[in-house]
C-alpha cells in the first residue's frame, strides 16, 4: 500500500480529500518557491517604485503648499513607506556586494591579499534560503501598504493639479556673492543703538558691576548689535578684557561659569567643580585689579535671581568699571539683574530692511530701469519683514539675480499671509520653500541638534552623506557637493558662524533661534528630542514616525540609557548629547546585545561620553555609514566593527587611549574619513601609539587619516600603506625615528609630494632619537625624502634630531605655507630657509638648544612670531625691518641676554621671563 492509500485509511479521510489537500498544499509551496526565486526581480519592481515615490514627494516638496491635513498624512505615510523600502533595497544590495567580495577574495590569486580576509564576512549570502525569505516577506508586506496608500489617493481623489504650484527653485546661479549674509560689511542700521550702548558701557557708573541690556524679540537683531558694540574701537581702548559668551537653551550655572573663566583667562579649565571655577576667575581678576572687563552674555534665558547672583559673586572681583552686556528676549530677567533701563530694541526701519536685502539680491552691474522696477517690489517686500534683519537677509539672498516675475511671487506669497501667522517665522519659511530640495532635506536635518548647538562643518556634512541626502553629481565628490550645500545655507542665513575665541579653534555654527524653530517645525513628526531621565508619552504610531532623534542629558540627572530609545525602532539618525557640547555625557553600561539587525541606524553618534566599550552586535548594524565614538574612553574597538560594509565615516578624535585598531579594518571598503586626531600641543607625546593594520593602503576611498605611527617589520616600514592614499586635511606622522637605518628611502614610499591636499602636516620624532652621528646624517635623508606638496598651509616639525634642515623646507614654491613651528631642535640653522617663505605669516620656535639667533632676514609676510623656552639662547637680533609684524613675543629664555632690534619693532615686542635681557634699539 502505497503512502497515500495508507492516509487515506485514517478514519475520518478519504484518499481523494487527502489528494485534494495535498494538492492544494503543494501549490502553496510552489507559489513560496516562486516567491524566493523572484526576489531579484521584485527588488527590481520595488526599487522602481521607490524611484517613483521619491518623485512624487520631491514634486510635493518643491511646486506645493499643501494646507490640506488629509493630504498632509497621505504624504507622511508615503514618506513612510520610502523610508521602509529605502532600508530593503540597502540590506539586500549589502548582502549582494558582500558576498561578491567574499566570493572573489576567496578566488584572488593575491596570496596576501587572502590572508587580509581570513576573517568571515557577514552571513548574509543572497542564496542563503532563510534570508530570500525574509526578503520575500518584506517585499509582499510593502506591496500591500502600497496598494493601501494608492487606495488612499483615490479616496482623497488627488491629482497633479493639487496645491499651489511654482517653478522649481534654485535654478538660477547668484549673480554675485560678495560674503557670507551675517558679515559685518551688511551691517545696516543700528549706529544709533550701537552709539548709546557704546556710550552707557564706557561711561564711569558708582554701581558694582553694571548691566546693560538688549532686550527684543527673536530674529531682530539683538546678537549682532551686541557684536557690532563688541568690535569697537571705543570698546577696545576702554576695556582691557573681553569676552563674549554665547548660551544655549536650559544650560545650567557651572556650566555658564566655565564658559566664563574659560573666555576670560584663555585656558582650559577642563570639568572642575562650580566653587573652583569660581575661584579660577575671582583670582584672576584679583591679579588684574586695574583692568576694566568687558562681558557680553548672549541669550540670556534664566528667570531666576539666585542664577544671576552666583555668576556675579566672581565677577565682582574685577576692576571698577567693569560691566556686562547681555542679550535676552525676556524684560523680565533685565528687572531680576537690576539692569540699567533700556526701551526693547525696534525692529529696523522699512528703508533700512530694503538697504540690507538690496545689498544681497541686486547686482550694482543692474541697468537702472530693470533696478526701478525692483525697488518697487523690494519696497513692498521690505515692509513686510517685520524690521527683522534675519529675514530681510534671507529674503534678499533668495532674490540674488532674480527676475521681476519672482520678486512679484515672492511679494504675493507675503501678501497671502494669514494675519495670525508669526510674521517673520512665516517669512523665513518662505525662504524655505524657495530652496531646492536636497537644501530643504539638510537644513531640516539640522534639527537633530538641541537648539543653540555649536556643529562643526564637517561633521554635518559627514551625517548628510551617511543619510543620502547628497545628490550624487557625475564624478564630484560627496563632501564637496556637501560644502556647497552648507555654503548656501550659511549665505541664506539658515546658519550662522559662531565667533571663535581664537585662531586655532575649528570654525563651528549654529542655527539662529527661529531658524531652529523652522527645522523643527518641518521635522514634527519624524523628529524626536528624547530626555534620558524622562519617561516616553508618545503612542506607538508617534514613535513608529520617528526616524531622527537626540537622546539629551542634562546637568545632575542620572546617566544616559540607551535603551530608553529601543521603543524607537525606526531610527535611521541617534545622537547622544549633552545640553552643552563640551560636557562628558554619563552613559549607563548597555547589553551586549543592545544593537541588533533589526535596527536601522546609518548615524550612531556617541561621542563626548565616557563610553568605554562597543560591543560585537554593533556588527549587526549593516545600514550604518557614521559611527562617532570620538572623545569616549573606549581603548579597543571589537573585530565586529569590520563587519560594518556601508561604514564612511569612523570618528575616534580624542580617543587617547586607543592604542589598537582592528586587524580587518581593510574590509571597510566604503570608508572614507578614520579620524584619530589628538590635539597636537596636549595629546601627542612619545607614548602616543597607534598601529594602522596592515592592508589599510587598499581602502581607495580613504580621504581621511589624521594620524599615522611609524612602524617597521622584517619586510618593510609600513610607510607603503601611505602611498596610493589620496588624504585630505591633516596629517600628523609619528616614530619617525623607526624608519630603517639603512634603508631612508622608504619614506619616499609615503608619497607625500603626491598629497596636494593635505593642508597641516606634523612630523615627529620620538624626544630619545638622535644620540649618534649616524642617526643624525639618517634623519636628514628621511626628512629630504618627506617632502610634501607645495600647497600646504601648516608644518610643524618636532624633535628632528638632524643637525641642518632640507632645502624644501624653505623652498619659495610654497606659497601657500603660512604657518611653521620648529620644536625641540639642537640650533636655528633653519631660519635663513624660513625667511625665504613668500606668505608666512606665524613662526613659533620653542626649546631649541641654540644659544645665537642671528638670522632673522627676509619674513614679507611674517605677522606673529613666538619664541618661547629657549633655555641656552643668549642673544636675538631683529635688527632688520620685519614689515608686516603684528606682534612678537619672547617668553621663558634665562640666558638671554641681549636682543638687537629694529627701532619700529619696539612697540610690538612682549617679553616675559628674561630676567638678564637688554635691549639694543637699532636704526634704519
Amino acid at each position: 500500500m502505497n503512502w497515500l492509500a495508507k492516509l487515506g485509511s485514517i478514519p475520518g479521510l478519504s484518499e481523494k480529500a487527502v489528494e485534494k489537500a495535498l494538492d492544494k498544499g503543494l501549490s502553496l509551496l510552489e507559489s513560496e518557491v516562486s516567491r524566493y526565486r523572484n526576489v531579484e526581480e521584485e527588488l527590481g519592481r520595488l526599487r522602481r517604485t521607490s524611484d517613483r515615490i521619491n518623485s512624487l514627494l520631491v514634486d510635493a516638496e518643491q511646486r506645493r503648499y499643501i494646507e490640506d491635513e488629509s493630504v498632509k498624512l497621505w504624504l507622511r505615510q508615503l514618506r513612510s513607506i520610502s523610508f521602509d523600502t529605502d532600508n530593503l533595497i540597502d540590506e539586500y544590495q549589502t548582502a549582494l556586494e558582500v558576498y561578491r567580495l567574499q566570493t572573489s577574495f576567496n578566488a584572488a590569486g593575491s596570496s596576501r591579499k587572502r590572508k587580509w580576509y581570513q576573517i568571515e564576512l557577514p552571513y548574509i549570502s543572497p542564496e542563503w534560503g532563510p534570508i530570500r525569505k525574509r526578503f520575500a516577506d518584506e517585499i509582499e508586506r510593502i506591496n500591500t501598504r502600497l496598494e493601501e496608500i494608492t487606495k488612499g489617493r483615490k479616496t482623497l481623489r488627488l491629482r497633479n493639479e493639487d496645491g499651489v504650484r511654482r517653478e522649481a527653485p534654485n535654478q538660477r546661479a547668484r549673480i554675485f556673492q560678495t560674503g557670507p549674509c551675517h558679515d559685518r560689511s551688511r551691517m545696516i542700521g543700528r549706529q544709533r543703538e550701537t552709539n548709546e550702548i557704546v556710550d552707557l558701557l564706557t561711561s564711569d557708573r558708582e554701581l558694582a558691576l553694571p548691566v546693560v541690556p538688549i532686550y527684543g524679540a527673536a530674529g531682530i537683531g539683538k546678537t549682532t548689535l551686541a557684536r557690532l558694540v563688541y568690535e569697537d574701537e571705543r570698546i577696545d581702548q576702554y576695556f582691557k578684557l573681553k569676552a563674549w559668551v554665547s548660551l544655549t537653551d536650559g544650560c545650567d550655572v557651572r556650566n555658564i561659569m566655565k564658559e566664563i573663566c574659560e573666555k576670560i583667562t584663555k585656558e582650559s579649565c577642563g570639568f572642575q567643580a562650580y566653587e573652583t571655577l569660581q575661584s579660577q576667575i575671582r583670582k584672576f581678576l584679583q591679579a588684574r585689579k586695574d583692568d576694566k572687563f568687558l562681558l557680553v552674555i548672549d541669550n540670556l534665558w534664566a528667570e531666576d535671581f539666585y542664577f544671576w547672583e552666583a555668576l556675579r559673586s566672581p565677577l565682582l572681583s574685577g576692576g571698577k568699571g567693569s560691566k556686562v552686556l547681555i542679550t535676552t528676549r525676556n524684560e523680565k530677567i533685565c528687572r531680576i539683574m537690576h539692569a540699567v533701563p533700556q526701551p526693547s530694541l525696534e525692529g529696523l526701519q522699512d528703508d533700512e530692511c530694503w538697504q540690507l536685502l538690496k545689498s544681497l539680491a541686486i547686482p550694482q552691474v543692474i541697468n537702472d530701469i530693470d533696478q526701478e522696477r525692483l525697488q518697487v517690489l523690494g519696497n513692498e517686500i521690505a515692509k513686510r519683514c517685520g524690521g527683522s534683519p534675519l529675514a530681510a537677509k534671507t529674503l534678499g539672498a533668495m532674490l540674488n539675480g532674480a527676475k521681476e516675475e519672482e520678486w512679484s511671487d515672492v511679494l504675493s506669497e507675503m501678501r497671502a499671509l494669514k494675519d495670525d501667522q508669526n510674521g517673520v517665522l512665516a517669512t523665513l519659511k518662505i525662504s524655505y520653500y524657495h530652496l531646492s530640495y536636497h537644501l530643504k532635506q539638510c537644513f531640516a536635518y539640522c534639527s537633530i541638534f538641541p537648539n543653540g548647538y555649536k556643529f562643526e562643518r564637517d561633521q554635518v556634512i559627514r551625517y548628510w552623506m551617511a543619510e543620502g541626502l547628497i545628490e550624487t553629481r557625475g564624478r564630484q565628490r560627496l563632501e564637496a557637493v556637501g560644502m556647497r550645500y552648507f555654503e548656501e545655507l550659511l549665505w541664506r542665513s539658515f546658519f550662522e558662524k559662531v565667533p571663535a575665541c581664537d585662531e586655532s579653534q575649528v570654525e563651528r555654527y549654529k542655527m539662529p533661534s527661529l531658524m531652529y524653530d523652522l527645522a523643527r517645525s518641518v521635522m514634527e513628526y519624524e523628529f524626536r528630542g528624547i530626555e534620558s531621565d524622562l519617561p516616553l508619552s508618545q503612542p506607538k504610531e508617534d514613535r513608529d514616525q520617528a526616524r531622527y532623534a537626540y537622546l539629551l542629558h542634562r546637568e545632575d540627572k542620572p546617566p544616559v540609557k540607551l535603551e530608553c530609545i529601543e521603543q524607537y525602532q525606526n531610527l535611521r539618525t541617534l545622537k547622544v548629547c549633552d545640553e552643552w557640547r563640551e560636557r562628558v555625557v554619563p552613559i549607563d553600561p548597555f547589553k551586549k546585545q543592545y544593537f541588533h539587525r533589526g535596527v536601522n541606524l546609518r548615524v550612531l553618534d556617541m561621542s563626548n561620553s565616557n563610553l568605554k566599550f562597543v560591543p560585537d552586535s554593533i556588527g549587526e548594524l549593516i545600514h550604518l555609514r557614521y559611527l562617532g565614538l570620538s572623545n569616549t574612553k573606549i581603548r579597543t574597538l571589537p573585530e565586529k566593527i569590520c563587519d560594518l560594509f556601508n561604514l564612511q565615516t569612523l570618528e575616534l578624535r580624542g580617543c587617547s587611549e586607543l592604542t589598537v585598531l582592528p586587524q580587518g579594518m581593510c574590509k571597510l571598503i566604503n570608508l572614507r574619513h578614520l579620524d584619530v586626531h589628538l590635539d597636537w600641543d596636549k595629546e601627542i607625546t612619545d607614548s602616543t601609539d597607534m598601529v594602522i593594520p596592515s592592508g589599510f593602503g587598499d581602502l581607495k576611498h580613504i580621504q581621511t587619516l589624521s594620524r599615522f605611527n611609524v612602524t617597521f617589520n622584517a619586510e618593510e616600514c609600513n610607510f607603503v600603506e601611505l602611498k596610493d592614499l589620496n588624504l585630505r586635511g591633516d596629517l600628523c606622522i609619528l616614530n619617525i625615528e623607526r624608519v630603517p637605518v639603512k634603508k631612508p628611502e622608504d619614506a619616499l614610499s609615503a608619497n607625500l609630494q603626491g598629497k596636494q591636499y593635505i593642508e597641516n602636516l606634523m612630523l615627529r620624532w620620538n624626544r630619545s632619537a638622535g644620540s649618534n652621528k649616524e642617526q643624525w646624517q639618517h634623519s636628514k635623508k628621511v626628512i629630504e625624502n618627506l617632502q610634501p606638496n607645495n600647497r600646504l598651509r601648516i608644518l610643524w616639525v618636532i624633535n628632528y634630531p638632524g643637525t641642518s634642515f632640507p632645502g624644501w623646507i624653505g623652498d619659495p614654491s610654497f606659497s601657500s605655507l603660512e604657518t611653521i613651528r620648529i620644536s625641540y631642535c639642537f640650533d636655528f640653522t633653519f631660519l635663513p630657509l624660513l625667511g625665504k617663505l613668500p606668505r608666512l605669516k606665524n613662526l613659533q620656535i620653542d626649546d631649541v638648544w641654540g644659544k645665537n639667533m642671528d638670522n632673522f632676514v627676509g619674513f614679507p609676510s611674517l605677522e606673529h612670531l613666538k619664541l618661547l623656552k629657549l633655555p641656552l639662547l643668549e642673544r636675538i637680533s631683529l635688527e632688520n625691518d620685519i614689515p608686516k609684524l603684528k606682534k612678537a613675543y619672547v617668553s621663558d629664555c634665562p640666558d638671554l641676554k641681549e636682543l638687537a632690534i629694529h627701532q619700529n619693532l619696539r612697540g610690538k615686542l612682549e617679553i616675559t621671563e628674561c630676567p638678564n635681557l637688554v635691549l639694543q634699539d637699532q636704526d634704519d
